[in-house]
């Protein structure tokens, strides 16, 4: 049970990342190609974390595996241009470590919660990472529902064309 609980946080994540990623430079994709790309990278995250951990490879360059795989599906699943599906990539990576580094323990804090018993119980890692993602909810909520774009790039691509 805690491996789907795993996928699906991945997999929220993930769909997290293309909207807020691309909605803040005034790229709303369809939620069908998100949804594709956030299957395929979540079960990318998934599958990585696991061949580090059975190999005892020290977490931090899977970072960049990760950034790398959502550049291409961006890119190719999404029809992203690459200076597009780089920045979105950037700007989500940016928001899930400041959500993970600066916000996840001092919520966990707040809600009196413990993150060890947090990981234990069902839906204890679905918890964590809704807390761990609340910029990137806050985010996507801007920049793909509202449909405030922070930097338009389409009226550089205009101008160019």
């Amino acid at each position: 049970m805690q491996i789907l609980e795993k996928i699906i946080v991945y997999f929220i994540e993930c769909f997290l990342m293309v909207g807020a990623g691309l909605g803040l430079i005034g790229i709303r994709p369809k939620v069908k190609t998100m949804l594709l790309i956030s299957i395929i990278q979540a079960l990318l995250v998934y599958n990585i974390r696991i061949l580090y951990i059975k190999n005892n490879i020290p977490f931090g360059t899977h970072t960049l595996l990760l950034l790398i795989s959502f550049i291409i599906l961006l890119k190719f699943i999404g029809k992203q241009r690459s200076l597009d599906s780089i920045i979105a990539t950037l700007i989500s990576f940016l928001l899930i470590m400041w959500g993970d580094g600066v916000f996840l323990f001092p919520l966990l804090r707040l809600l009196k919660l413990n993150p060890q018993t947090l990981m234990c119980k069902h839906g204890g890692l679905l918890l964590a990472g809704l807390l761990a993602n609340l910029l990137l909810i806050i985010t996507f909520f801007i920049g793909y529902i509202l449909k405030i774009t922070i930097i338009d790039f389409n009226h550089f691509h205009e101008n160019n064309e």
